[in-house]
């Protein structure tokens, strides 16, 4: 199973035209912290005209929202509008109609439209003459033209694609600082990776605007798409590998303690004329036998995994839909068993490649004990050795998810209930209707506090440049943060506090001085140990809504207030900047903002009142996205938890046969000295002394494995440290715990054997000899 979701999610090449020469294009500038900036249309443009390193280059804008009308009641789709370059680098086809002509990328022209497949199954009824068909976005009447081909590795929630361009194109496009636009590119034959990063760098550093140090990155667009969860995925894979190898041992050691028993049996053979090749043939046919049984469960227990996989609601693994029991994994499973059967299989034929014709045939196995339980406790320390890996590792992990999941936010998701409203108000008309909406849905019984914001919490938030009054201002080198547009009551009815000053009110609204609140982080960075509040800020946003390119407003700083994680609970407050929505000039932001709803507790029974209430101010108002804020904080988590689940899977497995492994060793030796402790039972020892001189071999066993796997684990933790959360990879909790965790495993399957070897008769056990 996981062989097929890494070879799947990491290896299989993206379906496209020339994919391992496909790169999508960052910058990233260490004097401003900015690791990952997307490109202005002035950036992409100077790239079209100057880089002599890419075939093709194509700018896109992913998963923003319209509103579909005219069918029905209005929806909200999601959008990727792409450039002319964008299809022909992909090698993509429309499955029905055609692609857009290149006349057709102008910004005037906006009377046409491709679908997803989706879209057109789900949504069109897959109807094969909707071609021609016109449709309602935003208003605007549009022609579908074409309908793309099923892209499960690109964008699959996108519905509909609607052509971009930066030449010409509307003003916010040409402003240097509006950066928000993904680039990616297919390199030519013949350059390197390294080569277009110099060539890319080399055009971005001759703009004045641009940080003095500011470098460009070519990232392979299949390692674009995954995203963060390479290193999960990894992780689990390795823990998977674990198992197998504590499989394999467990194995090993079954097959020697069998071979013993079967010493006679082999001797008889010998001594019949049959060769050692011969019973080579015939252990390792036992051991493809029970290989390939175990196999075949193996195979029909991971279709039902990865059946499952894709069930899972949220799932955060990209490229999910086309995770199969593939070629290649079944491939690689068959020569996984095979090469495991025949390496493993060597252990017992050495056992028998040793044997003593005569001593075998007169003491049936009694002899050379001595030599079979060093090859036994080899075994058992390896087992423990891989077994306190996996419980050190998944030690880290549970340390390192606790600390995620007791992070302060910085406001209060328990019974907070968000509405994202998508709306065509791009004038006066959106403050009436947002005025309308908080005035109906506060009147709500058991609603507590209303308020907007643009913020959509567990997702990047919007990003701005700052310029203060109070100092010289290097605009190659201007600080970033966070920004938002939030309404008056916003702090109170989201739960953070408010640490100095005022906050918003009603009156701050376009015909009053510009104002703004700061967070904390912000306040330490930029004024450290000074008092902010009266000091003036200006604010640069960054996206299709800044619709200026001058020196922005100065603000006055009002308020102070705690950091809020807009991303997610794993990802450092920034500094951030609250602006009143009431103040945006541009009215473009106040297009798309969240209701946030503070209630007495019963979110859900809210939903169908609050979806009346908006319908009361506009009936045509589409009110899809109604969710729980603790369900999308806990969301931002999601790959980590599915890792810690994943992993502590893996985990229970590897102590189980950990457990059978000591279990299965200790019963053995017990047997094979039987007479011993009959012996020393008829001496005077008693029957707890037999049972602590058992546990005390087992205990040996484990500390030695335990430390071997101690040092494992000290290397495997500086390898997945980026998994870690506010943890040591070293931290001694955890290490402390997954060897605590396998020892008291291991003494507790050693029990049963122990108290056998106790009540073993002193008479029988002789006379058995």
């Amino acid at each position: 199973a996981m062989l097929s979701v890494v070879q799947d999610v990491l290896i299989r090449p993206l379906p496209y035209a020339h994919s391992d020469r496909l790169y999508a294009i960052w910058a990233s500038s260490e004097s401003t912290g900015q690791t990952r900036v997307a490109a202005s249309g002035p950036d992409f443009q100077d790239y079209l005209d100057q880089s002599r390193s890419f075939a093709h280059l194509a700018e896109y804008i992913p998963r923003f929202t319209f509103t579909w009308t005219g069918d029905g009641e209005p929806k909200l789709v999601t959008c990727t509008s792409v450039s002319e370059d964008f299809f022909p680098m992909l090698g993509i086809r429309p499955y029905l109609g055609r692609l857009y002509e290149p006349r057709e990328y102008t910004y005037l022209e906006n009377d046409t439209l491709i679908v997803s497949y989706n879209f057109w199954k789900n949504q069109l009824g897959g109807d094969p003459h909707v071609i021609g068909r016109v449709v309602h976005f935003e208003g605007v009447s549009e022609t579908i033209v074409g309908v793309l081909p099923p892209l499960a590795d690109l964008f699959p929630d996108t519905d509909v694609w609607p052509k971009h361009t930066v030449r010409p194109s509307w003003p916010y496009m040409k402003w240097r600082g509006n950066k928000f636009l993904r680039v990616m590119g297919e390199l030519k034959p013949g350059v390197t990776p390294a080569m277009a990063e110099e060539d890319l760098t080399a055009i971005l550093r001759r703009v004045p605007e641009e940080p003095r140090d500011v470098r460009v990155h070519v990232v392979p667009l299949k390692q674009d798409l995954v995203g963060n969860v390479r290193l999960p995925l990894l992780a689990a894979f390795g823990a998977a590998a674990l198992i197998l190898v504590v499989a394999c041992i467990n194995v090993a050691a079954l097959l020697l303690a069998r071979a013993v028993k079967r010493q006679s049996e082999m001797a008889v053979r010998l001594s019949l004329g049959a060769g050692l090749r011969r019973i080579m043939q015939q252990l390792v046919t036992e051991g493809m036998l029970l290989s390939a049984a175990g196999c075949m469960v193996g195979l029909l227990i991971a279709w039902s995994v990865l059946r499952a996989l894709a069930r899972i609601p949220n799932m955060p693994l990209p490229r999910i839909d086309e995770i199969h029991l593939n070629g290649r994994a079944l491939l690689a499973t068959v020569a996984v068993v095979i090469a495991t059967t025949l390496l493993f299989g060597w252990i017992p034929l050495l056992s028998v490649s040793q044997l003593s014709l005569s001593s075998a045939l007169r003491t049936r196995g009694a002899e050379g004990t001595g030599r079979r339980r060093s090859s036994l406790s080899l075994l058992v320390v390896s087992e423990v050795a891989c077994s306190v890996v996996l419980t050190v590792s998944v030690g880290l992990l549970v340390h390192s998810f606790w600390r995620v999941i007791h992070v302060d936010p910085g406001f209060q998701p328990q019974s907070l209930l968000r509405v994202y409203l998508r709306t065509n108000y791009y004038s006066e008309k959106g403050r009436v209707f947002w005025k309308g909406v908080l005035t109906e849905t506060a009147s709500l019984p058991g609603v507590r506090h209303v308020a907007l914001s643009d913020w959509r919490p567990g997702r990047d938030a919007a990003i701005a440049t700052f310029v203060f009054e109070d100092r010289p201002n290097d605009l190659t080198r201007l600080p970033s943060g966070e920004g938002s547009w939030v309404s008056a009551d916003f702090f109170r009815a989201v739960g953070t506090p408010l640490i100095a000053g005022r906050s918003f009110t009603e009156d701050d609204n376009e015909n009053t001085p510009p104002v703004v609140i700061i967070n904390t982080e912000a306040a330490h960075q930029f004024w450290p140990g000074q008092d902010p509040i009266g000091k003036r800020i200006g604010v640069n946003y960054t996206g299709p809504g800044r619709r200026t390119d001058a020196a922005p407003r100065l603000r006055e700083i009002i308020g102070i207030v705690g950091n809020i994680r807009h991303d997610a609970l794993d990802t450092p407050a920034a500094p951030a900047v609250y602006l009143p929505y009431l103040q945006d000039e541009t009215n473009h932001d106040m297009a798309t903002m969240s209701l946030f709803l503070r209630t007495d507790g019963n979110l859900m029974a809210l939903t169908d009142s609050v979806r009346d209430r908006i319908h009361a101010v506009d009936p045509n108002q589409p009110v899809q996205n109604i969710q729980d804020v603790a369900d999308l904080v806990s969301q931002s988590v999601a790959t980590r938890r599915y890792t810690l689940i994943l992993v502590s899977a893996f985990t229970a497995v590897g102590l189980l046969l950990a457990a059978v492994g000591v279990y299965g060793v200790i019963s053995y030796v017990t047997s094979q000295r039987a007479r011993e402790f009959g012996i020393r039972i008829a001496l005077g020892a008693t029957r707890g002394r037999v049972m602590s001189y058992v546990l005390r071999g087992s205990v040996v066993l484990t500390t030695l494995g335990s430390l071997i796997g101690v040092f494992g684990a000290v290397f495997l933790s500086r390898l997945f440290s980026r998994l870690l959360f506010e943890i040591n990879p070293l931290d001694i909790l955890s290490f402390s715990a997954g060897v605590a965790l396998l020892v008291l495993v291991s003494i507790g399957a050693s029990l049963l054997p122990a108290w056998r070897a106790s009540r073993v008769d002193p008479i029988i056990a002789m006379q058995s000899e």
